[in-house]
């Protein structure tokens, strides 16, 4: 059996804890420590998470597919479709995708978890909680997820599933092509600087 290791994002913003480990260089020697939920209370970064998450997730999808002349028409019906529009019991197509650029901006990555029926269709995807997700990456290349227990996931117990069961959205993956940074990672210490103004 191959071992997996997980990824690490090299000193940057982890994603297990809400603490960036170093702003700056030298920031650990001066106590400097930026805090996620302390960055997300600030009105500016709060209120651009919040407008281009919205913003993004009003904009209806679209399946397309190209046609024998090469001109691309959407499709309509499906299960795609359907996925789409209904991506899960409990969202709607506007809350669905909300939730996935909210991940992605302040966490840097959006884990989706593929529901399938017995016979292997995809009936729901659900959105994880990205601190209880870790890319684990084996020693012949493949890439697993290991997920801890999600009540909303519907998850009991922690799993390890293959990459094709995970729809993983990250962002700009400056120290490993699996681990995302957040903006955060960039704004964190201004948001500090200004929520201390504000205190």
């Amino acid at each position: 059996q191959k071992s997996q290791q997980p990824v690490s994002a090299g000193g940057g913003w982890t994603s297990l804890f809400s603490v960036i480990s170093e702003p700056f260089s030298g920031a650990w020697q001066r106590n400097v420590e930026v805090k996620q939920t302390t960055v997300l209370s600030y009105y500016a970064v709060f209120s651009c998470i919040s407008l281009i998450a919205s913003d993004i997730a009003k904009m209806p999808p679209r399946l397309m597919k190209q046609d024998s002349s090469g001109i691309w028409q959407t499709v309509r019906g499906g299960n795609i479709d359907r996925l789409l529009n209904n991506p899960n019991a409990f969202q709607n197509r506007i809350q669905f995708f909300e939730n996935w650029l909210n991940s992605k901006l302040c966490h840097g990555n959006t884990y989706i978890l593929k529901i399938r029926n017995p016979k292997g269709v995809i009936t729901e995807l659900r959105i994880l909680d990205p601190r209880k997700v870790m890319p684990l990456v084996a020693d012949d290349g493949s890439v697993f997820y290991q997920v801890r227990p999600d009540n909303m996931a519907g998850l009991e117990a922690q799993i390890t599933v293959p990459a094709r069961e995970m729809l993983h959205d990250r962002f700009n993956c400056l120290y490993h092509p699996l681990v995302g940074l957040s903006p955060i990672y960039a704004s964190g210490l201004a948001a500090m600087q200004g929520h201390h103004i504000q205190e």
